[in-house]
């Protein structure tokens, strides 16, 4: 998008919603919409939710920080588009209530259309196969043509269950896999491909577990080795010329799809997160800082390990050094127990002043502080020297990378009152 475009644009919007109404409850709720395809990697849901984002910022005022707002990368990308079916025993599974297939997990086929795949159930505790892998002779799981082996790791402590599922998914470079469990999904994104097929099925939902029952797994993944993102910047300049900027961040990629009937909507991870970014912004597009910008990024390829942060912390739009502080906001849906700021026991300085503020607007129950932590779109730039906090909030609801992060699970308890707070926040940096 062009500075003329930019302008057309903001003419635009303007005309349809004016400066001050941002509706951050209409945002959130279109992020997570089917349309935007959990924002992942399938039916361009990313790019969609980009252009989006975009659009926001031109429908407030926001300015693009060169000719357009974006900044583009690439990395590889493990997707599974359209067929996703299993059958156990004539039983229909749900894609992401009953089974996932993990995040590296080949399918049955690369190529659309699918045919199922069948499979015989052999089933075996993971204390044997624990035993069985590590003596390294997998001749002794007696396995026959088309069996697949079927590991229930269930009630292990969690040190046991974790070295399970790990070795699982070493065999599952090699073999077909199913892995039975018995806690929620968290359901991920991956660069990497496997070479076999590895679903994790929830033991409540297979209800005959005895050997040589039929399995059909007709699941179609695809590797992107080259998949496209996009970072979305904007800028609002400061009342007079000033060197410094501060940065507002939230990433806005999710997970994507499962196959072509379900998606994860990603909620309060983090559609929740860019329009409490967006929130705030508009504050300070009403009213800026008298010397200090503001930038405002929204991340893509979070999920996949920072890889938009990574990027733009490598390729900076503005010299690190001239950054005066980062706030990073993800999961910001909830609150109903206070939020937690990582770095607030390494800029205590900064952490005071937030903890103060809370106790005047009383915002949140309370305000707690973590040390450093690479757990979002801070991590890159705190390790190049930029200050800045990671905050999340803390509540009751408990979805996470799983189909149950919706829009209508979202309380917004605190998110009015945070985004004032947050406003105060940088004002007083």
């Amino acid at each position: 998008m062009n500075k003329y475009v930019y302008i057309l644009c903001l003419i635009s919007f303007c005309q349809l919603n004016a400066q001050g109404d941002f509706d951050y409850k209409r945002f959130t709720k279109a992020m997570c919409a089917p349309g935007f395809h959990g924002r992942g990697y399938v039916g361009g849901g990313d790019s969609i939710a980009a252009a989006y984002i975009a659009r926001s910022y031109a429908q407030m005022g926001i300015a693009p920080i060169s000719d357009n707002y974006f900044q583009s990368f690439s990395f590889s990308v493990n997707t599974f588009p359209d067929s996703c079916d299993v059958f156990f025993s004539g039983q229909k599974l749900i894609p992401g209530q009953d089974y996932v297939a993990t995040a590296a997990s080949s399918g049955t086929c690369t190529k659309s259309p699918c045919n199922p795949t069948f499979f015989y159930s052999k089933f075996v505790s993971g204390e044997e196969f624990l035993e069985i892998i590590t003596k390294g002779d997998i001749s002794w799981f007696d396995l026959k043509e088309n069996d697949i082996l079927i590991v229930k790791n269930l009630n292990y402590s969690l040190d046991k269950s974790r070295n399970i599922s790990y070795l699982i998914s070493q065999y599952a470079q090699f073999k077909p896999i199913i892995e039975l469990v018995n806690k929620k999904f968290t359901w991920s994104v991956s660069p990497i491909a496997h070479g076999s097929t590895h679903l994790q099925i929830q033991s409540s939902s297979l209800l005959n577990q005895t050997n040589g029952q039929e399995i059909s797994i007709n699941i179609h993944n695809q590797f992107i080795k080259n998949h496209k993102a996009r970072n979305v910047i904007g800028i609002i300049e400061a009342r007079k010329k000033a060197k410094a900027t501060i940065m507002l961040t939230a990433h806005y990629d999710h997970l994507g799809r499962l196959g072509s009937e379900t998606f994860f909507p990603g909620g309060n991870d983090n559609a929740s997160g860019v329009a409490m970014m967006l929130s705030v912004a508009e504050k300070f597009k009403n009213k800026p800082l008298r010397n200090i910008n503001l930038m405002v990024v929204a991340f893509a390829g979070e999920e996949i390990g920072l890889l938009g942060s990574k990027h733009l912390s490598e390729h900076p739009v503005i010299p690190l050094d001239k950054i005066k502080f980062q706030l990073n906001m993800d999961i910001m849906g909830s609150g109903e127990k206070g939020i937690t700021a990582v770095n607030g026991r390494i800029f205590k300085k900064e952490f005071k002043k937030l903890q103060k503020l809370n106790k005047k607007m009383a915002a949140v129950l309370t305000v707690k502080a973590r040390g450093k932590a690479a757990n979002s779109d801070h991590h890159h730039f705190t390790e190049k020297g930029v200050p800045g906090f990671f905050i999340y909030t803390m509540g009751n609801n408990q979805n996470y990378h799983d189909v149950y992060d919706t829009y209508e699970a979202l309380s917004f308890s605190s998110f009015e009152g945070l985004s004032s707070l947050f406003e105060k926040f940088i004002r007083k940096l």
